[in-house]
Order: C-alpha cells, then sequence, then structure tokens
C-alpha cells in the first residue's frame, strides 16, 4: 500500500504504510493518483472523494493506493480519480476557496488526518 497526501499532519502521524507527501494542491494529489493508476497500474483502495467535502473547500487529499502491479490499468479506479477530477474542476470553476486562516487549515488538516486515520484502522493498517 501507498498513502498519498498533500496534508503534513498526515505526513508527520500516519505509520504503518509508506507515505509519499507532496506540497502540491488538492486537484494536483488527484493527478498523481492518476498517474500512479495509468503508469504503475496500481489501484484505488479508498475512494478519492470520500468525506463528503467539497473539493474547494479543502486544501488537503490523501488517498491509499494498492502497490500490487496488476497486468492492465485498472478501469474502476481509473473512472474514479477521473469523476473526481471533473468534480474537482467543477467545484473550482463555480466557487473558489476562500484564502482561509491558518487556523482554519489546521481544522482542515485534521479532518483529512482523521478521515484516513480511522480508514486505516478499518483496514487494519495502523
Amino acid at each position: 500500500m501507498l498513502l498519498i497526501t498533500n496534508n503534513p499532519k498526515v505526513r508527520e502521524k500516519v505509520e504503518g504504510i509508506p507515505v509519499q507527501y507532496e506540497e502540491i494542491e488538492y486537484g494536483e494529489v488527484l493527478e498523481v493518483v492518476k498517474r500512479l493508476i495509468i503508469e504503475e497500474k496500481m489501484v484505488l483502495l479508498t475512494h478519492p472523494l470520500s468525506g463528503s467535502i467539497k473539493p474547494n473547500e479543502t486544501y488537503y487529499k490523501s488517498i491509499v493506493l494498492s502497490t500490487k502491479k496488476s497486468e492492465a490499468i485498472d478501469i474502476e479506479s481509473l473512472d474514479y480519480i477521473d469523476q473526481a477530477l471533473e468534480v474537482y474542476q467543477k467545484f473550482m470553476k463555480n466557487k473558489m476557496r476562500p484564502n482561509w486562516t491558518e487556523r482554519v487549515l489546521e481544522d482542515f488538516a485534521f479532518v483529512d488526518y482523521y478521515l484516513i486515520k480511522d480508514t486505516l484502522v478499518r483496514m487494519h493498517v495502523s
């Protein structure tokens, strides 16, 4: 498994799984994941829109992929990430994010961390 995130709190606190941290925007996290699905033939283990937080409301996203490589691209994973990218672009086009204060950004980082931590516990990773 591999955890892709742009959330520094996830990088600091998550253990038991390799974490690929990137200082990039939410949409770029989705692009990195899409590239791994296509080029490395990885498979999504968590939904890219999990958490019911609109992409234009938060800066942080964490996604878990299987590192078991398959012979072919996982079409279901590719479909999910393409749908997530469409949703991200639609929300960003219609309403850009406000300039959140550091306190609000910390809250969003905590929410993303809590969601992925709970998911990893359910996956018996941490």
